[in-house]
């Protein structure tokens, strides 16, 4: 069953194209890994689903009964403010109205807990967020957007930044959350492709290439990146379908 239906979407900004004639179908329990150049429209298309953008042409249907969580990169918020990692977790939980001296329930205190519990944060609970490494802000800001039980989680760049051990533990949990939600995770670096994810949106502009990563061959890469790029895919026995250097 599918949860995002896109038909003939695209979006300028002014004379600039950022969306051309985007079709989508993102079914339930879905990992989908969008991927492309920068500037390939892939952060407008998630703002497009989260409807902070209205595309210029085409629909944009998301099932009436559908959440979303959105957990933006970490180098996106100040992390030199004072606040503890429970209390970013917890701002989830806002209304769209809130005063400023907004209390938080027993239930929501017990679902941070939880979830906190579940992501493996919850020995940091009262740790002031800037002093976590990469890894576990990432994990904080996954937490956060869980806590109102979205049925799709959305990921702009979850590992940009992070080491290779950082990336493992990233994709393990989202994995496991997988089992129960739908995931649309954008990212600049093909490297993502791997077991973890179901399929493929390679985006540039105009989507070039959208189902399994199994199927994915170098010239929808190539059209997509403008140059031949080297993509892994780790399986069992990892596969490099495009070499840097093959036209070389």
């Amino acid at each position: 069953m599918s949860l995002v239906e896109l038909k003939d979407v695209s979006v300028r900004y002014n004379s600039v194209v950022a969306l051309e004639s985007i079709n989508l179908s993102v079914k339930e329990n879905e990992f989908l890994g969008i991927i492309g150049p920068n500037g390939g429209g892939k952060t407008t298309l998630l703002k497009v689903l989260l409807g902070l953008i209205t595309p210029c042409e085409g629909t944009v249907k998301i099932n009436d009964d559908i959440t979303l969580g959105y957990a933006p990169q970490f180098t996106r918020f100040d992390t030199d403010f004072p606040i503890t990692v429970e209390d970013v977790i917890l701002t989830g939980r806002l209304p769209s109205k809130f005063k400023i001296f907004h209390r938080y329930s027993k239930e929501d205190l017990s679902l941070a807990l939880d979830i906190m519990e579940r992501v493996d944060v919850l020995k940091f609970r009262h740790r002031q967020i800037g002093r976590l490494s990469g890894g576990q802000k990432q994990k904080v800001l996954i937490a956060r957007a869980l806590l109102t039980d979205p049925k799709i989680l959305l990921l702009d760049e979850p590992t940009s930044s992070l080491d290779s051990s950082a990336k493992d533990e990233i994709y393990n949990l989202l994995k496991d959350i997988n089992k129960n939600k739908t995931i649309i995770m954008v990212s600049h670096d093909i490297g993502v492709i791997s077991s973890y994810i179901n399929t493929v949106a390679c985006l540039n502009k105009k989507l070039h290439y959208h189902g399994s990563h199994t199927k994915l061959n170098k010239d929808k890469l190539k059209t997509a990146y403008g140059c031949p790029v080297e993509l892994i895919v780790h399986t069992e026995t990892p596969r490099t379908f495009v070499s840097k250097n093959e036209e070389e």
